[in-house]
Parts: structure tokens; C-alpha cells; sequence
């Protein structure tokens, strides 16, 4: 979301500036088959002197220039100069930038550019510097030859080896502690060295690069946790700062809350208590010095009331489509949001989520946002690595879940949401806890149970459902009689009944459609009997609202159109009887 303060000081390096750039061109592959296998044989011979092929080519003699990540005259005599972004655009396709490089023949691995910026007597009272830089695929960062950023290429790589990944062109943005004697008084140099990434041919940079002189938000805020009486509002700074939350039942506020973390923590969770039931909430958030906006979120409503639940899934980089539905969305003022994953493309690339979140920034500030883990949130290839609880503060799992489970449960309204992670399908734990989990649920008396998960039991998309859903976790659903189990991973709507359990298909949040593989009208006889009533290849959100024994499930367009009329579901068990005062719409 916006922010009313910014902190950020003078601009060193804009986008768009002049850089002197030198290309590493290498053979393509493909033309190099003879002299790989040549390669590839004389290894085997000198095996024990250590000689490997050069498959992705020899390191060409004089790129980069000596001296280019400082600027010396020498290097920069090898190198042309012209603005960015500076590009080689894929075989046949126009390059999109002010400055392309011809590949012709050749691969080129690796583009070095560099280019100065004047510091001034503002150097004493700079904290930190922001860059931002939009590249493909690799990345690495130097100012004044020291490096201050690496992406996604190993440091005892090949000089003309490929980055690990592909990804988009997406600005990404880096936070550099100005350490004493980084910046120097007069000329300083900042350096780029880009490669494409397993196979690729694009290459692309642009960079902006500013001074900070005081902490600044870097992410949030996003309301997490919402209760009846509480909430958590979670804000990341780009320096150690001290962080203060200023809310209250007006836009007058009047109560503060502080970070337990400190003035020593970027990550900050702030725990908002004894909050006026059923009411809205004003907030804003002081770090440094930035200050958010004054927003306001609604506090969670009683067991009795309707419960209204905005469902989506797989935005996965649509950026346009996705903003618009959040937009109709944020409209309707749900109590909250459920995705069914898939936020980004690649959950390993810092700049997709920092995209993300650049989009969701108004909805995060207003409505909890609770995700179930998609494959493409850990990485298209699968990263354990990657927590989705670091980025929000979603609700505690249980106590045995393994490092690599991201399933958790949580109540809201008497309603109990549980969050499967259909990556870890397979995992005994997850198994265990779900029914311990809503065996809980059903004696607490919930009025309604909720599943939601990314690869889901059914679907007549790309991925035909997901077999271990089907065979081992809708039996345990329909057990307890679970209301209603909502899947993403094919890019569709579909809704249905199959297996004792009502399920919806929520694929529509912005990735690519997928068509429908089987029924009608394909002619084609689908797999399992998966009881589809209604299926449609469309972007699309569903607004969920939860009664006291019936449910209502209303599919729309990001326009607000109906997908298909309003459907009706009989809640399985009466909720325990509650009272409550009425609450105020936002």
C-alpha cells in the first residue's frame, strides 16, 4: 500500500541511465556438438588431470574488461555505452528496451555493465541504499568492487555458465547497508553483471539506485489473526527499527502498540488486545521515518452472525486480472480472504513475491489473508525452503509438523478452516493431524468446516485431480461431514459433488486458463466420477457467506457478474448457541 512518508534521499542512479556494457559471447550449443564430443573425449582420456568439456562454452578472452567493476580507464576503453534497459531479446522476437545486443550466432552468456554516480556531504547521514533491479535471469551486484547483491548465480560458477533459474522481468528490490567506506566521496561505481538462465537466450537489466537516511516499510502492513477481540499486524522495515502501531475504534486512534522484536528485527509482529467486539478497527504504522495511512479492518464477527468469505486461487502472475478481482473483492468487505495457493509463479524468486504483495498491499491492510501452499509458492520444482509463515503470520500449526508441512487450522465465527499443504499429501503427519483436527472441531460444535487446499480430490483441468486427495483424504473428510472442500491448481471454476463432500475448484485468480480436458462438451469420458454440476474456463472469485445453518457460494467475475446463480448448501452440524452485539459493516 502507498505510504504517507518516505525516507528515501537522494537518487544516485536512475532508470534508464547510461551504462558501458560488454557482451560474453560463446558458440550456441547446438553448434557445438562436434567440439563438445571432442571435449568430451579428451576428458575421458586425461580424466586424472581433472579435465572436464566446456559444454556451455569457453570463457572468451578480454570480457569482462579488467578493471570494469571499478570503472579504471582500461576496461571501460573494451565496452560500448548506451541506456538501459539493455537487452537481447529471444531468437525472433523484438527487444523491448533502448539499448539491444545483436546475438547473431552466438550465445550470449553474460552482459557486464557499469556506470557512476556522485556522492556528496549527504554521505554521513545515508543508512542504507535501495536498489532496484529488473533483470533476467542472474544476477550479480557490485559498487565500488565490492559485491553487494547475487542472484541465482553460484559465486565459483563458470564466467560464462548459465544463471539457475529462468524467471520474469520483474523489478526486484535489495536493501544495502551503507557500511563505512562503501560510498566514497566524489565518483563511486556501480556494477552489473546479468546471465539467462538453463537454456535461455534472453538477457535483461535496468537499475535504480538510492540513498536512505532512516529505516523505511518495506512490506505491510497485513492484518493477520483477526478474533473477535484481537489481531496481528505484521510490517517488515528494510533496516532495524523500532516499530509502533497507533489504532483505536475512530480514525482519531488514541491506543499504541509497540514491536515486541525492538529496534534490532526487519520482521515485525505486532499483537493488537481487548479490542471493542465486533467493531472496526483504525490503524496506522510508524517505522522510521515512514508512516502508513490511516485503514481500518474489521474485527472478527460472533458465532451467530454470517460469516462472508472472499475464496481464490492461482494468481500466479497475472498481474491485471489479479488486481481487478482484489479490487471486487475488497469491495464486497469480506471477514476474510482464503487463496487456494499459487500467489506466485516461482516461490524462490524474491522479486514475484515482492510483486505480490505490491498488488495485494491494499486488501493485506484491511482483510486477513490466510493462503493454503501452492507448488509454484515453493518454487515451480518444489523448495523447502521457502515458508510461507515467514511472510505472514498465519495461524500455528501443530506442535509434530515437520519443517516441510505448511498445514494449519484455524477457527473464525464459530466456522473451522483447515489448511491442507497438498504438497506434502503423502506425509503420515498431516494424515494424523487432520483427523485429530476436525475430530476437535465437531466437539467444540462448529457450525461449519471449511478444507481448503491447492491441489484438490476433483477437477476436469489439466490435472484431472489429485489421486492421494481422492483416495485418502476425502474419506476422512466425509467422515466428519466437512461442508466444503475448495481447490485451486487448474486454472478454472468448477463445482461438483463427489465422494460424501461438496467441492469447488477456485483456479480463476490470474494464471493462464485451462481449458476443460473432459464431459461435456468435449466428448471426452473423464477418469473418475468426480459429480461435476458446473464447469467454466474463466478468471474468476467466489464470495462465500456462512449463516447459522445454510451457506451461500456466489461465483463472480472480477466485473461482478455471476459465473453461475448463487448456490445453497445445508450446513452438516447446528453451531453451539453464542450472543453477540451487532457489529458495523465497512
Amino acid at each position: 500500500m502507498a505510504r504517507a512518508g518516505e525516507s528515501a534521499g537522494r537518487v544516485y542512479v536512475a532508470a534508464g541511465a547510461h551504462w558501458w556494457w560488454a557482451a560474453a559471447r560463446v558458440d550456441r550449443p547446438e553448434w557445438r556438438a562436434g567440439a563438445a564430443a571432442a571435449h568430451a573425449a579428451r576428458a575421458l582420456r586425461d580424466r586424472d588431470a581433472g579435465a572436464a568439456p566446456a559444454i556451455a562454452g569457453d570463457p572468451p578472452d578480454g570480457v569482462p574488461p579488467a578493471g570494469w567493476r571499478t570503472g579504471e580507464a582500461s576496461g571501460l576503453a573494451a565496452m560500448a555505452r548506451g541506456p538501459a534497459p539493455i537487452a537481447v531479446a529471444p531468437p525472433g522476437q523484438r527487444c523491448d528496451c533502448a539499448t539491444p545486443i545483436a546475438a547473431g550466432r552466438d550465445r550470449i552468456a553474460a552482459v557486464y555493465a557499469v556506470t557512476p554516480f556522485e556522492v556528496g556531504d549527504e554521505r554521513a547521514a545515508v543508512r542504507a541504499l535501495t536498489l532496484r533491479l529488473r533483470y533476467r535471469d542472474g544476477v550479480v551486484v557490485w559498487l565500488n568492487g565490492v559485491e553487494v547483491a547475487r542472484r541465482h548465480v553460484a559465486a565459483d560458477a563458470s564466467p560464462v555458465a548459465f544463471a539457475s533459474i529462468r524467471r520474469g522481468t520483474e523489478w526486484e528490490t535489495f536493501t544495502i547497508p551503507a557500511a563505512p567506506g562503501l560510498l566514497r566521496a566524489g565518483t563511486n561505481w556501480l556494477a552489473v553483471e546479468v546471465r539467462p538462465g538453463p537454456g535461455g537466450e534472453a538477457v535483461v537489466f535496468d537499475a535504480e539506485l538510492a540513498a536512505g537516511t532512516a529505516a523505511r516499510i518495506a512490506r505491510g502492513p497485513i492484518v493477520q489473526r483477526v478474533g473477535r477481540t484481537s489481531a496481528t499486524i505484521v510490517v517488515d522495515t528494510d533496516l532495524p527499527a523500532a516499530v509502533a502501531v497507533d489504532y483505536g475504534p475512530t480514525p482519531a486512534l488514541g491506543e499504541t502498540a509497540v514491536s515486541a522484536s525492538g529496534e534490532a528485527a526487519v520482521h515485525h509482529r505486532i499483537e493488537l488486545a481487548d479490542l471493542p467486539p465486533s467493531s472496526l478497527i483504525y490503524y496506522r504504522v510508524r517505522a522510521g521515518a515512514d508512516t502508513s495511512p490511516v485503514v481500518a479492518f474489521a474485527l472478527a464477527p460472533g458465532p451467530d452472525e454470517p460469516l462472508r468469505v472472499a475464496l481464490y486461487g492461482d494468481a500466479r502472475g497475472g498481474d491485471v486480472i489479479h488486481r481487478a478481482l482484489l479490487d471486487a473483492m475488497l469491495a464486497e468487505a469480506p471477514d476474510l480472504v482464503v487463496s487456494t495457493g499459487d500467489l506466485v509463479y516461482r516461490g524462490t524468486d524474491a522479486g514475484d513475491w515482492q510483486r505480490f504483495f505490491a498488488i495485494a498491499g491494499d486488501l493485506l491492510a484491511r482483510v486477513p489473508y490466510y493462503p493454503a501452499v501452492g507448488n509454484h509458492d515453493l518454487g515451480a520444482s518444489g523448495d523447502d525452503d521457502r515458508r510461507i509463515g515467514d511472510l505472514f503470520a498465519l495461524w500455528p500449526g501443530p506442535a509434530d509438523r515437520p519443517p516441510h508441512g505448511h498445514w494449519y487450522a484455524f477457527d473464525v465465527a464459530g466456522v473451522h478452516f483447515v489448511m491442507l499443504d497438498s504438497n506434502a499429501y503423502d506425509a503420515p503427519e498431516q494424515v494424523a493431524w487432520l483427523e485429530r483436527d476436525l475430530a476437535a472441531a465437531r466437539t467444540r460444535g462448529v457450525r461449519a468446516i471449511i478444507v481448503a487446499t491447492h491441489a484438490g480430490p476433483f477437477s476436469r483441468g489439466a490435472h484431472l485431480g489429485d489421486p492421494i486427495a481422492r483416495d485418502t483424504y476425502v474419506p476422512i473428510l466425509a467422515a466428519y461431514g466437512v461442508d466444503l472442500v475448495v481447490s485451486g491448481h487448474d486454472h478454472l471454476y468448477q463445482r461438483g459433488r463427489a465422494g460424501g463432500v461438496a467441492y469447488v475448484v477456485t483456479g480463476g485468480g490470474g494464471a493462464p486458463l485451462y481449458g476443460v480436458r473432459c464431459g461435456p462438451p468435449t466428448g471426452r469420458a473423464c477418469p473418475v466420477d468426480d459429480g461435476a454440476e458446473r464447469v467454466v474456463s474463466a478468471h474468476h472469485w467466489i464470495l462465500l457467506t456462512v449463516y447459522t445453518r445454510h451457506m451461500t457460494l456466489c461465483a463472480r467475475y472480477a466485473d461482478g457478474a455471476p459465473v453461475e446463480p448463487c448456490v445453497t448448501y445445508r450446513l452438516t452440524a447446528k453451531p453451539a448457541a453464542s450472543t453477540s452485539r451487532p457489529r458495523r459493516r465497512r
